[in-house]
């Protein structure tokens, strides 16, 4: 009995501890804006179809930029159930100042402007702010799941400047059924205790100081603590797949959109007219998928377990629309009429989004496009894109791996990856001098494969007012003016975007007595790289985006009467990152320069981010440099 009365005694006092800002250790407060003072996660499997997940998490917001990890966002939809949504809201001494109510959580549908069809909704929980900083907020979440082809991902740590005191996770699955996992960064292996019913997997970490990513830093999870789980037998709705290796997962997606490829009768005599006179199959391939561009638009659908299964064909062939999986199965079943045989593809998509864990076989994936095998020339068809170039990918799916769907299952093989050479940036430019330093200017610049996505999406996206306010904010010319200015598209595998720009520009170069100073670098400066402050800890990543070439001839008619005053040596500048190159030629009364920058993807030492700035220094150095013209009357005396 003393020693329950004594528990009940210190029970507040171990409460408060919890909520009490001065409580966190000085080490957590470096370089972070929020603390997480708890996180734990108990996700307990009942069955291959159900699970119950709750979530603790217990945060002190140390400044403003903190706010937004005192809020809570909990999904929801047909194939789950939020049981239970609690919080309350702490000062900085811990005491209680409010406890969540109904109003505090607004329940909305999940539709973003893009999803159209979805039954996904969710709830979103936050205090009205009204405490001094620093505050604390706990959140308690219990939510059912009836999909379990996705198990957590634990990544307590989520954002840059966030320190972790204590966190968890706890997964329970009945005797018998396995766990898979994949672990990232931990200092503690998996805890597993076995019970007559049950088997218990539990990880966790503490006092994880607040992470302030550097310039170029690695993928996130090659830095913070993380586990991915995911199950080896699952149910969702009527349907039940397993997932041990990459076969079993395309197993599962064939099965779930099989025979779903119906195409009505007028529109299958409508295709064979259309492509029965193409000798290649590629001119096939490429009047289907124009027709699929010129015939539907894009719907995301997010019902059920219509997140991975498609729309029937024949539905899409009369409503118009449909989501990528829809539209990649409307695109392949089309093709199957002109006896050409596809395949769909699984990817993660995105501009920024990583490549999956390829010895992870798990449900990582996002999109849907088709792979159309063509005599070793395979094609990935983006089949949402009604504007993009036939089997060109780009930052959104290139260079990464996807699933293959197959009726024997799934195997993993990889998108093109592009090279420096086919992500250009080629400028040719005549400029005519004045004797004053003004210029006009008339210049044709291509841009390839990434560098013309930007210029791609103006065409698609934006009226000729935004294309020009675009441009104005873009080039890197002071004092100019846009006299006018054409884009057109070339639709080729690297598909290409040529911009035609006059300008006139005032005093590009600067007169000084009989000389005149002429900066020859007119649009392509490249600036330095922001030094390191203090000693780099993480590795140096030049990804994909860095894999591309500038190539500048710029022609400078000069001023009556004016010559260089001295000549200007050639400039080679070759590093692990890149080359360099630039010079200066005389021909007649113009003068000729040229430059050459290469930027090649790569994965280097935390010490070689020295070297990095070094080059962008000397590459920023050159970019600047100024020819001398001197009249040459002035030059006999």
């Amino acid at each position: 009995m003393l020693t329950c009365l004594l528990l009940l005694l210190t029970l507040p006092a171990m409460e408060q501890e919890e909520y009490r800002a001065s409580a966190i250790p000085d080490p957590l407060r470096t370089n972070a804006h929020a603390v997480v003072r708890r996180h734990e996660t108990v996700f307990t499997v009942k069955s291959p179809g159900e699970a119950i997940e709750r979530v603790r998490t217990v945060v002190t917001v140390l400044d403003p930029q903190g706010d937004s990890k005192a809020e809570l966002t909990v999904g929801y939809d047909k194939l789950s159930k939020i049981n239970d949504i609690w919080g309350a809201l702490y000062d900085a001494n811990g005491t209680l100042v409010k406890k969540l109510k109904k109003a505090d959580i607004d329940d909305r549908s999940a539709y973003d402007g893009v999803n159209f069809l979805t039954d996904n909704r969710l709830k979103q929980a936050s205090f009205p702010r009204q405490l001094a900083y620093p505050y604390t907020v706990e959140f308690v979440e219990e939510v059912v799941h009836r999909n379990l082809m996705f198990y957590p991902r634990w990544i307590p740590q989520d954002a840059e400047h966030l320190a972790v005191e204590q966190a968890s996770l706890t997964i329970s699955v009945p005797k018998g059924q396995s766990l898979r996992y994949k672990e990232f960064n931990l200092k503690k292996p998996v805890d597993r205790t076995e019970s007559e019913q049950q088997t218990t997997y539990t990880w966790a970490l503490s006092n994880q100081p607040a992470l302030e990513l550097e310039p170029m830093s690695p993928p996130v999870l090659d830095l913070l603590p993380a586990v991915y789980t995911a199950p080896t037998l699952f149910e969702v709705q009527d349907y039940t797949g397993t997932m041990n290796n990459w076969k079993d997962l395309g197993l599962f997606y064939h099965q779930l959109n099989k025979n779903r490829d119906g195409i009505p009768e007028e529109l299958r005599q409508q295709i064979t007219q259309l492509t029965e006179k193409e000798a290649t199959t590629l001119g096939k391939i490429r009047k289907v998928y124009e027709f699929v561009q010129q015939h539907t638009r894009y719907v995301s659908v997010q019902l059920g377990i219509g997140g991975w299964q498609t729309i029937e064909a024949e539905k899409v062939a009369t409503t118009k629309y449909g989501d990528c999986k829809a539209l990649t199965n409307y695109t392949k079943a089309l093709l199957k009429i002109a006896q050409v045989p596809s395949l769909e593809a699984l990817v993660r998509a995105g501009d920024d989004e990583p490549d999956i864990q390829t010895d992870f076989p798990s449900f990582q994936f996002n999109h849907v496009m088709l792979c159309v095998p063509n005599k070793g020339d395979t094609l990935y068809l983006e089949c949402t894109d009604q504007t993009g170039a036939l089997g060109y990918n780009g930052t959104f799916t290139g260079n990464r791996h996807v699933l293959l769907i197959t009726p024997e299952g799934g195997h993993l093989t990889k998108t093109p990856h592009y090279k420096p050479t086919d992500n250009q940036q080629i400028r040719r430019i005549n400029v005519v001098l004045s004797e004053k330093g003004d210029a006009t200017a008339e210049a044709v610049n291509q841009y390839t494969g990434i560098q013309q996505e930007s210029r791609a999406n103006l065409l698609t996206s934006m009226s000729q007012t935004e294309q020009r306010t675009w441009l104005l904010e873009r080039t890197k010319i002071p004092n100019f003016e846009l006299v006018k200015f054409a884009l057109s598209e070339q639709k080729a595998r690297v598909p290409i975007v040529t911009e035609t720009m006059s300008l006139a520009v005032r005093q590009w170069a600067t007169p000084s007595g009989s000389r005149l100073f002429v900066p020859l670098n007119l649009m392509s400066a490249l600036g330095p790289a922001t030094p390191a402050t203090t000693p780099r800890q993480s590795a140096l990543v030049l990804d994909a985006s860095w894999n591309w070439q500038d190539l500048d001839t710029v022609t400078y008619q000069l001023p009556q009467g004016y010559a260089p005053e001295s000549a200007i040596a050639p400039i080679n500048l070759t590093s692990k990152f890149g080359d360099y190159h630039a010079e200066v030629n005389v021909v007649s009364d113009k003068i000729v320069y040229t430059r050459r920058v290469s930027i090649r993807e790569g994965r280097h030492p935390a010490t070689a981010y020295a070297d990095w700035v070094d080059f962008r220094k000397k590459i920023a150095k050159h970019d600047k440099v100024q020819l001398v013209l001197i009249k040459q009357e002035v030059a006999t005396k």
